[in-house]
């Protein structure tokens, strides 16, 4: 069961704070279609972040499954969203030059799944979602219906608990929305969907259960959440935790290889870049090279130079202490030498 308990979110601005939540509670059934309706800026999407990980709350609690969330660590949230949560957004997010195939995939490369799986698995999904026949083509070729399709089989590789949709209808047109809502209707007969969506009908049509929110506070919910439901949810989340808690939760991660093998696809569909990035790259390297072998070079020069001129023209350094007798038995020495010497000169 999942569970909003009087979440705040305020954002900071300037001196002042924009309340985007204020104070929002609700619970949700594991396995219903939930649309959530309200204009722009009311603070929908903001809660649906919150519900996936994306964002954390000001006050309250967000408890999954019976857990509260309040003293998550950064590896128990990246766990939440890796195994639990599955998101499908508005603009697809797919990368191009990998293919439907691969996209799908990729969700699962965080997860040690090996890549006999992975393909496997995601076939399967591409397939319940009517794209068998596309695996191999990449995101370009597809409508915008299919591309929707792909997002949505990428969010259900990893079978997640909850999927979390932000406007997944928004870009397309009407006969492709019906299709994409048809998915999420099927899907949402095993697991939580909640959607995010300004579209009345659509919502009216396929959803379960509609939440209208309204400057950041629910205003209506027309199936919420019972007594005896939330009881009988308390007492299943209880007997999950019990059976789980013994159970270590793996770090979510990439391995080498796997990370390896996509930096080195990315270098290749982008050859150009790729050369001229490296050519601008030897050429720097290069140069400063060049400048510390020259100054190396001239720092060695200038100190043989100074070896043979001392070798040549030595100079001898020596004390000597003078007093005023030693200074006149000079002076008239030099006179005794040389008779024509003036007398008024030293």
């Amino acid at each position: 069961m999942l569970e909003l308990k009087n979440i705040k979110k305020d954002y900071p601005a300037g001196d002042d704070a924009v309340h985007a939540l204020k104070g929002i509670s609700s619970k949700f059934r594991e396995n219903e279609f939930v649309c959530i309706l309200g204009p722009s800026g009311c603070g929908k999407t903001t809660m649906l972040n919150i519900i996936g990980g994306l964002d954390q709350y000001t006050e309250g609690d967000l408890i999954i499954n019976g857990k509260s969330t309040r003293d998550f660590t950064d590896r128990e949230w990246d766990s939440y969203r890796n195994e639990s949560i599955g998101f499908v957004f508005q603009n697809y997010n797919l990368i191009p030059h990998q293919t439907v195939l691969q996209n799908v995939e990729l969700a699962l490369t965080l997860s040690g799944v090996s890549r006999e799986e992975r393909r496997d698995r995601a076939t399967k999904v591409l397939n319940d979602v009517g794209l068998g026949d596309q695996l191999n083509k990449r995101p370009n070729e597809l409508s915008g219906g299919q591309m929707q399709r792909v997002a949505i089989a990428r969010a259900l590789v990893n079978n997640p608990d909850i999927i979390l949709a932000d406007e997944p209808t928004g870009a397309l047109d009407t006969t492709t929305s019906v299709q994409v809502m048809d998915v999420l209707k099927d899907i949402s007969e095993d697991r939580l969907v909640i959607m995010v969506t300004h579209n009345a009908s659509l919502a009216d049509r396929y959803a379960s259960r509609i939440i209208r929110m309204l400057d950041g506070q629910i205003t209506d919910d027309n199936v919420p959440f019972t007594d005896d439901e939330y009881h009988f949810a308390q007492a299943k989340d209880q007997k999950k935790n019990e059976k789980t808690a013994k159970k270590r939760k793996k770090k979510t991660s990439m391995s080498l290889g796997t990370s390896f093998s996509l930096s080195l696809k990315n270098l290749m569909t982008k050859k150009g870049r790729t050369i001229l990035t490296s050519f601008a790259g030897s050429i720097g390297i290069i140069g400063i090279a060049l400048i510390l072998a020259l100054s190396q070079g001239f720092t060695a020069y200038i100190d043989y130079v100074q070896e043979n001129t001392l070798s040549s023209y030595p100079l001898t350094i020596e004390s000597s202490v003078a007093d005023l007798g030693s200074l006149m038995d000079t002076v008239i020495k030099a006179k005794d030498k040389k008779p024509n010497h003036k007398l008024d000169a030293v």
